[in-house]
């Protein structure tokens, strides 16, 4: 069985309260990939080498491999962030909902994270998908991830309803697809209106999705 933690996310993401030594290993991993991304905006990520980056850092390549396993994973870094955030609350969908429906309500509360179009958090992501769009290997990474992250969705939900295993294969799929559908809007209309709002946008591709 997948569990929740196989979902494909920085292990070097802050949690609770850090202490200086992970402070500073987490604002290098910060600075890695904010640094892959400058270089793939204006390089492209094949013509971008893993040397380049760290160097631009400030770091060995030594030191890149102890964040990050590939400069592709080091680009996605606020991605994985997005999808941590995403199933934070898998353990607690509600059972009295339809399957999809507790999992539209989970993501819906977890965007609330991105409710600020201004935020850090919400132009981090931004900046990362404006570049996935534009990059087939980025999108061939997050293909392959998300084979496993259906398989710890499809596992989170088997384990909270008493549903027939297509019921909750077509749940996740649906779920998937609003979400994915809300996210590529978002950042396209982000492109000429900075005030596009991630949660929003969600809720009306929900609101659409069952007409």
């Amino acid at each position: 069985m997948t569990r929740l933690d196989a979902f494909p996310v920085s292990p070097h993401l802050p949690a609770g309260q850090p202490g200086l030594r992970e402070r500073r290993r987490e604002q290098t991993n910060v600075e890695i990939s904010e640094t892959a991304l400058t270089l793939f905006e204006h390089k492209g990520v094949e013509a971008t080498t893993v040397g380049e980056i760290a160097q631009a850092a400030g770091v060995s390549q030594r030191t890149f491999f102890r964040y990050f396993a590939t400069k592709e994973e080091a680009a996605l870094r606020d991605h994985w962030a997005f999808e941590a955030v995403l199933t934070a609350g898998l353990d607690r969908l509600d059972s009295d909902m339809s399957p999809r429906l507790a999992l539209e309500t989970s993501f819906a509360a977890a965007l609330t994270t991105y409710s600020d179009s201004s935020s850090i958090a919400s132009r981090r992501l931004l900046r990362v998908n404006k570049l996935i769009k534009k990059e087939p290997t980025l999108r061939a990474v997050l293909a392959r991830a998300s084979v496993a992250r259906n398989a710890t969705l499809v596992d989170a939900v088997s384990k909270r309803f008493d549903c027939s295993e297509l019921q909750i294969r077509l749940a996740v799929d649906v779920s998937i697809a609003v979400l994915r559908a809300a996210l590529e809007t978002w950042v396209d209309r982000s492109s000429t209106d900075e005030t596009a709002n991630l949660p929003e946008t969600y809720s009306t591709a929900r609101t659409l999705a069952y007409m």
